[in-house]
């Protein structure tokens, strides 16, 4: 499983980070649930690591859930949970601490900007309003006659 947060600004865009490894491409900030962890207390987690902030993301944030088809017969199947975080003011953003391992850079993108900076699979998953989901979104991914 993992989890992530969309966390805004006022005009509406996405923040994203850059994982330290510079080939991959943006992401929310977010990551794999560990053993004995929620997805909320991942979401949680991840934004404290990464970020160095501690959000208050609730269970009634959660903004999508996707089953993701395996891509090869040596991968399972898994979930990814995403969370509508909170609307960051500047000086939110000002108290921003990056864990240098994990991401080397956060910016914030219009919504346009992150369907084309973010990784295809991740981009889909970004739809309707981003603070107040009227009901979180399932989805499946499937590939057919790949495994």
């Amino acid at each position: 499983m993992t989890a992530a947060v969309l966390i805004t600004n006022s005009s509406d865009d996405l923040l994203i980070v850059r994982p330290a490894n510079d080939d991959a491409p943006w992401q929310l900030p977010g990551g794999i649930v560990e053993q004995h962890e929620s997805p909320l207390d991942a979401a949680r987690r991840e934004a404290r690591e990464e970020l160095g902030l501690d959000l208050d993301i609730q269970v009634h944030d959660l903004f999508a859930v996707e089953w993701l088809q395996a891509t090869r017969p040596d991968r399972r199947d898994r979930f990814a949970f995403l969370f509508a975080g909170p609307v960051l003011h500047p000086a939110d953003t000002d108290r921003i601490t990056l864990q240098r391992d994990e991401v080397n850079a956060w910016r914030w993108a219009t919504r346009a900007e992150a369907e084309s900076m973010l990784h295809p699979a991740i981009a889909v998953r970004i739809v309707g309003p981003l603070q107040t989901p009227a009901h979180a979104v399932y989805r499946e991914t499937r590939y057919e006659g790949t495994l």
